[in-house]
Parts: structure tokens; C-alpha cells; sequence
């Protein structure tokens, strides 16, 4: 603070003044600010470093944004020799990463390479953001880390200081790692030659270049000061959080677009909260930091750095009614039994996707779940109750079927060394359920999958056949479906086939019936991906073919929603209501291992598609479901004999308290009964004129008016094979 008094002592100024110096130490620093050309010069005073060199296209953004590289094979060549003779160091730049950005990568590389492999470096990389130091490969790297990820899409300061055997990690001039017993120093690379400095290549041959933007990279022969990290990578304008009791996490800030979300607890008056941002300790914030604020309208802060550099921020605040399911779990199924919604899911937050339980939410409004006590199906060899297979209880699936309900799931098979899909029976929604002794789809089937995992039954309004669908892969060799017998537990090997015209598929497939079109989504990208998300194709045919009708769910990261995928889709019973259930990276901190369940509202558009899905932290309302009315029938098929020849034999009994038109419907004849009295039966004899007869299928629909509506309900029954004399 600067004060200023005239001469006759009347009036006093005073006036912030913000005092720099050159920080000593500095080895090199290219700022990468130049506007053409392929050299970047060395502006460190008294350096003995040359230039760097851009390669293989490297390209000067020409607006002071540093340099781009496109992912491909271009990067920054820096001098050789740059670590010679260091104890202690300081490696610090600008870096803007790509949203799609392939892993694993270098930002920088500082070292040596032997054959395909690093042979001694100092590195840094974003994907978690870490930095490591080593004298030979990976296995002799000592590395500190954030243990998370670096924001794509932005600037990040990123900066390592070694002082002794202590290595920190800053984000943006912040602390965010440190490590003891660092016991290599730079000097100790190459025994202090190092001919393969880059900026934005590996020393990897296998890894992938940086896509993105670099500039301003520096070297120290010494550890700086936390302050001094500070004042060369800060940005006085950011904003790095926000304090706020009634938040339900972190807030939620995008640098990228210059928001800050406040996720705050359901129930919380936004009319007048009183946030605290977090802000460099010089800057200044308008409105006042603190002060009380309407927000059921976004509101608009200015950052002021004590250079005079401003940014404006809109804060938003939302009542965070996501994730519906506390915890981690993913891959969900939903599905509807009634006047009961049920979620089935993976169980998350297991190294390896090595999760081993199957467990049952339900709710009545899609808002307020209930999780059984205990699981229902246990992956884990003897010690569980699913003899074939040993944990990664994966992405599981549910339909109903005469009363019965199949739980589809993969799993390890210790048999086979890789993921089989089985499935469980039970006569409730929440089981207990019994799991079939062997897999079902072993992946050795005449038509194969990447894996076999992901699971999707369907019921085909249209023919009234079971349909399950799998795969992880590729669009040419991931997704595969058949037909399920009757027995549900087994497939029509004849029916087996691939699925084409699916852009873009990894896995996740489901599968949606309405007015006459078949809806087909599917999941895009690796489920470690933060861009995971979901496809969408449609059919007038079960049978295809598909047409591929682009993205309809993905990240929004200015809400801090990543990894938006393997989904499933619901049409509440007797309405055109639909909804979307799908895990995203839980929050905050997620990954491909940590997700969460969430629930929004799907639509279709005029032309009769889905459009496309807005990711919410606020989740859906709660729904009010009435009992789906339905015809109660009773309902058996028999094979009997009758000189010599089989008939088949069906009742129906009309079990409700209303008359009932019941139509019987066998591969050897149908017969309609009108007006059949409640407790009354409807009974025919089909003639199959045959001595033998395979097992099949009748379909019986009651048809009466309840609740003042015609209402007609089917039933699939099954008969065994018999064969008369």
C-alpha cells in the first residue's frame, strides 16, 4: 500500500500497488509467444540454452495462446542438458488439454529413451495429473499426484518444485499433491545429459502426443516458494470454489465458461444465500464476497486482480436431487412391476470394475429409493451363489415373463478366462432369485462379441417374441443379439446375428418400442472417459436395418457432469412418459470406477424421435403412479392325448370381478370367448392332428372395460413337448 499526502497535509491517498520481481533462478523459459516460424526463442536472462524447435507441424496460435499440437506427431523440441548439474528444480508451463485427448500422455518430457521406452526423466501428465521423476523406466518413477484429473478444455498452470526429497505438485499456483522421500534428483538423469526434452511427446514410443496448447514453459535450478509459485501461476481473476453451508457438494466451477454452479441441499431457499468465492487473496469481488443474494436467477460476480484485469463469473445455484442412488453404482437398469419402479445396477468404487454384488432398488415416484438389506446375487465362486463365476457383476438387465421375472448379468468365468453372461429366475421383482448353474452366452457362440457383457432383454410388442442383446466393441464385432426360447434361460442359436449400423458403439445396448419404431441406444467412448455417452439408431424393424440418429446424452462440464453413459430407458405404464436412468463420474471426484445413478426426464420430438437429453444435478420430480389396471386371468396349457393324436388343452379363468372377452391363441387354431363371467372358465381342446409335438407358446388376452376403459391384457403361457402311442 502506497500512501501519498499533500504538502499542507490536507488531503491522504492510498493506493494498492502490486510490487514484482524477476524471480531468480530461472534456467530457461520459452513463452511460446511468437507469431510465425518453427523457432521459439529462450528469453531467461544469461541463459546458455539455445531456441526450441516446433516439429512435424507444431504451429504458433499467432494470438499469444501459445503453440497448438494436434494429437498427432508434432510437439516442442526443447535443448538437450536441460537438468545438468540440478539438485533441487522447478518445471512449471501453461497447458490447455483437449477434451479428447487419448491416454495415457506426456505434457512434457524431460530425459531419455532406450529402445520404446523412457530410460531416466522428470514428467508430467494429466490423466490423473501427476508428476514423476525416474532414472531408469516406469518401475523406478517416485511421483507425486493430485489423484484426480486435469479440467480439459482450459488453462492450467501446472508447476513441480524438488527441494531435497520433498516434490509438490501446484494446480493454477495451488498446492494440490506433495511427496517425502524423493530420493533421485535431476542431476541423476543421464548423469545429467538428456537428449529427449519435449514439450507434448512421450518418451514412450506407444503413448499418445498432447492435443491441445502449451505456452509459457520455464525451468528453475531451485525449488520456488509456495508465494513465489503463486505470483507466477495464478490467475488473479479465477475462481477456485465457493463456501456455502446448505451445499450439497463442492461447488462446481468451469473455467471454461466462466461459471460457478452452487449445488445446494433439496429444500433450500435460493432466494437469499451468501456464498463466499474463493479468490486470490489480491482480488477483489463485486458484489461483496459474502453478502446476501437472490439466486432463482444466476448471478453475475466480477473478479478484480490487483493489476486492474477483471472477469466476470455467473453463479447459479440448483437443488441438487441427484444422484438417486447414494453411493456409487452403475449401469442402470430400470424397469417398472406394477405400481413399483425397480433399479439393477453394478456396484462401483472397486479397482477394476471388480465389484461382486447384485442388489434391488425400488421406489413408487422415482425420487425416494429403497435398497434391499442385503444382495440378492453374489458373484464370488463357492463363497457366493452364482457357481460359474467370480466377481466383475456387471451391467445387469430384468424382464417379466408369465410371472416370472429373468435377471440377465455378466461375470468373470473362471472356466473361459474371460466375461459370460448369465441368468437368474425368481417369482418376484425382488427375488430370491436362482441363478442357473452355467452361463447362458459364453462368447463361443457362432456369432461373437468383444465381451459378453451388457445384457438388454426386450419383449417385441409386435410378435410377442423375447429378444436379449449384448456386446462390447466395436460397431463391427461389439453388439449381437438373438432370440430367447421359451424357457428364457437359453437362446435360439438360429437367430443369432450381429447388429449393424450402430456408429460409434462400444456397449450398453437397450432397446425401446413406440408407435411402431424401435428405439436403439447405446453407449459411446471408454466408461473411463469423461466423453462417454450415449448413441441412438432407429428401425421399423426388429430386424433392422438401423439408422443412426447421432448423440443423445453427454457431459455437460460447466455442471460437472461427466462420463454420461450406459443408460436404460423407461416408459411410465399407461402414460407417454419417459425417462432416461444413466450413471455419470460421481461428485465430486469421480471416475470410470466411481459413478453414480442418476434419473432424468427423456422426450421425443414431432418426428416421432428421441431428442436430446439436458443432464441435470436436480434429477426428475417425483411421479404419481396409479395401479395399472389389468384383466386377471388365470391361465394353463396341457398336451394331452386323444387316439393317438395330441391336443392341446387351455383354461383361462376369468379371476377378476367383471365379464371378460378371452382369446385363446395356439400354433393350431385360436377361439374367442365372449363375455365370459367372472370365476367362469374358457376352455378348447386344439387338435395338433400330430403324434408328437414340440414345446411351444399360447397367448391368452382378456379384453373388459374396468374403470369405465376398454382394457385388454395378454398372457404368454408355455406347454412341454409330449408324443401320443
Amino acid at each position: 500500500m502506497v500512501t501519498a499526502t499533500t504538502a499542507d497535509g490536507s488531503h491522504t491517498a492510498y493506493v494498492a500497488v502490486e510490487v514484482t520481481t524477476e524471480i531468480p533462478g530461472l534456467v530457461v523459459r520459452y513463452a511460446l509467444d511468437e507469431t510465425s516460424g518453427t523457432s521459439a526463442a529462450n528469453t531467461a536472462p544469461g541463459s546458455s540454452f539455445g531456441p526450441a524447435t516446433l516439429t512435424n507441424g507444431a504451429a504458433f496460435s499467432g494470438t499469444g495462446e501459445g503453440v497448438t499440437l494436434d494429437g498427432t506427431n508434432d510437439y516442442v523440441d526443447l535443448p538437450d542438458h536441460l537438468l545438468a548439474g540440478l539438485t533441487d528444480v522447478t518445471v512449471g508451463l501453461d497447458v490447455k488439454v483437449a477434451t479428447d485427448q487419448a491416454t495415457p500422455y506426456f505434457v512434457y518430457g524431460l530425459g531419455n529413451t532406450s529402445g520404446t521406452a523412457g530410460n531416466g526423466y522428470l514428467f508430467t501428465t494429466g490423466n490423473a495429473y501427476r508428476t514423476s521423476i525416474a532414472t531408469g523406466n516406469w518401475t523406478t518413477e517416485q511421483t507425486v499426484t493430485k489423484n484426480a484429473n486435469l479440467q480439459r478444455g482450459v488453462w492450467k498452470h501446472l508447476t513441480y518444485t524438488l527441494s531435497g526429497t520433498t516434490a509438490v505438485l501446484y494446480e493454477d499456483g495451488v498446492e494440490v499433491g506433495r511427496q517425502t522421500g524423493v530420493t533421485i534428483d535431476p542431476k541423476d538423469i543421464g548423469d545429467g545429459s538428456t537428449l529427449a526434452n519435449y514439450l507434448g511427446r512421450s518418451l514412450y514410443s506407444g503413448d499418445r502426443y498432447l492435443k491441445g496448447s502449451v505456452r509459457d514453459f520455464r525451468i528453475y535450478d531451485r525449488a520456488l516458494t509456495a508465494d513465489e509459485v503463486y505470483q507466477v501461476g495464478a490467475d488473479h481473476t479465477a475462481v477456485t470454489g465457493a463456501e456455502l453451508d446448505a451445499l450439497k457438494v463442492p461447488a462446481i466451477v468451469d473455467g471454461a465458461s466462466s461459471t460457478v454452479t452452487l449445488a445446494v441441499e433439496p429444500g433450500t431457499d435460493v432466494s437469499a444465500l451468501a456464498p463466499v468465492l474463493t479468490v486470490s487473496p489480491r482480488a477483489t469481488v463485486t458484489p461483496g464476497n459474502g453478502s446476501v443474494q437472490d439466486f432463482t436467477q444466476p448471478v453475475e460476480y466480477t473478479v478484480t486482480g490487483p493489476d486492474g484485469s477483471s472477469r466476470t463469473w455467473t453463479v447459479q445455484a440448483k437443488q441438487m436431487g441427484s444422484p438417486v442412488l447414494p453411493g456409487t453404482y452403475a449401469d442402470p437398469n430400470i424397469a417398472q412391476f406394477g405400481d413399483t419402479f425397480y433399479l439393477y445396477a453394478t456396484t462401483d468404487g472397486t479397482p477394476g470394475w471388480g465389484g461382486k454384488d447384485f442388489y434391488v432398488w425400488k421406489s413408487t415416484d422415482l425420487v425416494t429409493w429403497e435398497r434391499s438389506e442385503q444382495p440378492f446375487l453374489t458373484l464370488d465362486g463357492t463363497n457366493g451363489n452364482v457357481p460359474w463365476a467370480t466377481g466383475n457383476a456387471w451391467a445387469p438387465t430384468i424382464i417379466e415373463r408369465d410371472g416370472k421375472y429373468y435377471f440377465y448379468f455378466s461375470g468373470h468365468n473362471p472356466t473361459y478366462n474371460r466375461k459370460t453372461i448369465g441368468v437368474a429366475v425368481a417369482d418376484s421383482p425382488e427375488g430370491p432369485f436362482m441363478a442357473q448353474p452355467t452361463a447362458m452366452i459364453t462368447n463361443g457362440e457362432a456369432v461373437t462379441s468383444g465381451q459378453a457383457i451388457d445384457p438388454a432383454a426386450f419383449r417385441d410388442p409386435e410378435t410377442g417374441k423375447f429378444w436379449l442383446l449384448w456386446g462390447n466393441g466395436g460397431p463391427s464385432n461389439g453388439p449381437v443379439m438373438a432370440e430367447l426360447n421359451d424357457d428364457m434361460t437359453s437362446i435360439k442359436q438360429d437367430t443369432l446375428r450381429r447388429i449393424p449400423g450402430l456408429t460409434d458403439f462400444r456397449e450398453g445396448l437397450f432397446l425401446n418400442y413406440r408407435d411402431g419404431v424401435y428405439h436403439l441406444t447405446y453407449s459411446i467412448d471408454d466408461t473411463g472417459s469423461e466423453n462417454y455417452r450415449v448413441g441412438y439408431a432407429t428401425s421399423d424393424s426388429i430386424d433392422g436395418p438401423w439408422t443412426y440418429r447421432g448423440v443423445i446424452l453427454e457431459k455437460d462440464a460447466s455442471q460437472g457432469i461427466l462420463g454420461t453413459g450406459h443408460s436404460s430407458i423407461l416408459n411410465v405404464e399407461g402414460t407417454d412418459d419417459w425417462y432416461i436412468a444413466y450413471h455419470r463420474f460421481a461428485i465430486p471426484g469421480g471416475d470410470g470406477t466411481h459413478r453414480e445413478t442418476t434419473i432424468d426426464r427423456l422426450t421425443f420430438g414431432d418426428d416421432g424421435l428421441i431428442q436430446e437429453v439436458v443432464p441435470t444435478l436436480e434429477s426428475v420430480d417425483p411421479v404419481d403412479v396409479a395401479p395399472t389396471p389389468r384383466v386377471e386371468l388365470t391361465v394353463e396349457a396341457t398336451p394331452r392325448c386323444l387316439a393317438g393324436k395330441v391336443y392341446v388343452a387351455v383354461r383361462a379363468t376369468n379371476a377378476g370381478d367383471v365379464p371378460a372377452d378371452v382369446t385363446l391363441t395356439t400354433p393350431y387354431g385360436t377361439k374367442t370367448f365372449a363375455a365370459v363371467a367372472p370365476g367362469a372358465n374358457a376352455y378348447q381342446s386344439f387338435a395338433t392332428r400330430a403324434t408328437s409335438v414340440p414345446a411351444g407358446t399360447v397367448t391368452v388376452t382378456g379384453t373388459a372395460v374396468l374403470d369405465g376403459a376398454p382394457v385388454t391384457t395378454p398372457y404368454d403361457v408355455t406347454y412341454d413337448a409330449d408324443t401320443c402311442g
